[in-house]
This record gives C-alpha cells, sequence and structure tokens, in this order.
C-alpha cells in the first residue's frame, strides 16, 4: 500500500513537472511567434521597397545632401584643382568634316557633359571627370583614360548600378543617347549590350570609330557586389558643335 502511494505521488511530481515544462513552453512560443512574424514582415517589406529606393536615391542626394566635401554642393569649387586654374581650349579639327572648332578640355572632378537616354529612364545624368568614388556619388564619371568627349576614339563612362546607372540596363538596342559638353552636343545610337568580367578590358579600351561606352556593375537584377560589368554600347550618329565663348 506504502509502496502504491509513493509511486503515486512520483507520478504526480513527475506530471507537475511535465505540466510546468509545457507552461513555460507555450509562455515562450506565445511571446516570441509574434516577434518573428514581425521580423519575418520586416524583410520582406525592406526587400520590396529595396529597388524603389535605388531608384529614387539619386534625386534624394541632389536634394538632400548636404555634404560640403561632396563634387555636387561645390561645383565651381573643384577640390581637386586650384579655384583660379585657367580654362583649358583648344582649336581641334572635326575628323569627319576637317573643320576647326573649339574643344573645353576638363580639369579632374569637373562637371564635364550631361547624359540622356530617355527610352531607359536616364535623364539629365551629370557626368564628371574621373571615376572616383566621391566622384561618382554625384553622377556618372568619364574614364580619362579614353578619349576627351568630340575627339574621334571610345568615350567611356562609368556609374553605380545603385545610383545614376541604376536604369542603364533598360537600354535596348536602337535606343538614342546624347551626351551635351558646353562645347559639343554628341547624338548616339545603343548598338550592342555585353556582359564582361571585371578583369576583362575589352571595351574600355581605345578604337578606331567614334563610340560610346556606358558600362557599371551587373548582378543580374540582384542586390550586392558583383564581380561582373555590364556594357553598353553605342555608334556615333551625330555631331553638333557650338560656340564657345572666349
Amino acid at each position: 500500500m506504502k509502496k502504491r502511494s509513493l509511486d503515486a505521488e512520483r507520478s504526480a511530481e513527475k506530471r507537475g513537472r511535465g505540466t510546468s515544462s509545457n507552461r513555460v513552453l507555450r509562455t515562450i512560443t506565445f511571446v516570441l511567434t509574434p516577434f518573428l512574424m514581425s521580423a519575418l514582415l520586416f524583410g520582406v517589406v525592406a526587400l520590396a521597397a529595396a529597388k524603389p529606393f535605388a531608384a529614387a536615391k539619386p534625386y534624394v542626394n541632389i536634394v538632400f545632401n548636404n555634404d560640403d566635401n561632396s563634387i555636387k554642393n561645390a561645383r565651381t569649387i573643384n577640390k581637386y584643382r586650384d579655384d583660379n586654374a585657367p580654362v583649358q581650349k583648344k582649336e581641334v579639327e572635326d575628323g569627319a568634316t576637317g573643320e576647326m572648332h573649339t574643344m573645353v578640355y576638363p580639369y579632374y572632378g569637373d562637371k564635364y557633359a550631361t547624359l540622356n537616354c530617355e527610352a531607359a529612364g536616364m535623364n539629365d545624368i551629370p557626368v564628371y571627370s574621373g571615376t572616383t568614388n566621391d566622384i561618382l556619388a554625384e553622377g556618372a564619371g568619364w574614364y580619362n583614360g579614353s578619349v576627351y568627349i568630340g575627339h574621334v576614339g571610345n568615350v567611356v563612362l562609368a556609374g553605380h548600378n545603385h545610383t545614376y546607372f541604376y536604369n542603364l540596363p533598360k537600354c535596348k538596342k536602337g535606343d538614342e543617347v546624347t551626351l551635351e559638353t558646353s562645347y559639343v552636343k554628341q547624338t548616339y545610337m545603343v548598338t550592342d549590350i555585353e556582359i564582361f568580367h571585371e578583369d576583362d578590358q575589352t571595351y574600355v579600351r581605345p578604337t578606331d570609330d567614334d563610340r560610346l561606352t556606358m558600362y557599371t556593375c551587373w548582378n543580374n537584377g540582384m542586390l550586392g557586389m558583383s564581380e561582373y560589368r555590364i556594357a553598353v554600347i553605342c555608334e556615333l550618329t551625330d555631331r553638333e558643335w557650338k560656340e564657345v565663348e572666349e
């Protein structure tokens, strides 16, 4: 009899411990489930908003960027040259017509041109001379290892795929692209789109023909860094020289 009572007590004690453990487990589940669901929902919303924000980011920067060291806020005060540096002008011969025209050569960091490809949603993108990170934060960058705009050869522009060149992959063959400086406006037509490894220099090398090559990081629409690039290659269709003030 005493043995049965002892066994009953032990069974009751085990049931009590099991019930207590179950209560703790239910409490933890009750508390953590809303938290985990909220975290999951936040992650989904963040991913959904990432691309629209990236598309708008360049224009947000233009309005709200107050960094005194930025190229944008010091467009007439270039930290890469003296404020009183002379204008670099030179008479050059148009390779197609043989006529003489004035070119204005930029200093590193200068606002050099404005880029447009309306079909791809690339509107009035500022182009600076140089490709350092601070310059690319303010617009596209003209690679100074390529030819000056107006000379015969390969004009190469680079940009970040999460800011000013976000829409570059939307370019299609046949699209019109314009590149306008203070001394010339050049019109191009997209002819090729290439994907290449970052170590491949094929598309940024000098060429004998008049072309424009624009490139940015390529990760097939995914977020994050990539070792691949997408190049949009265009052929020159028109060159319109401007009168340059003395």
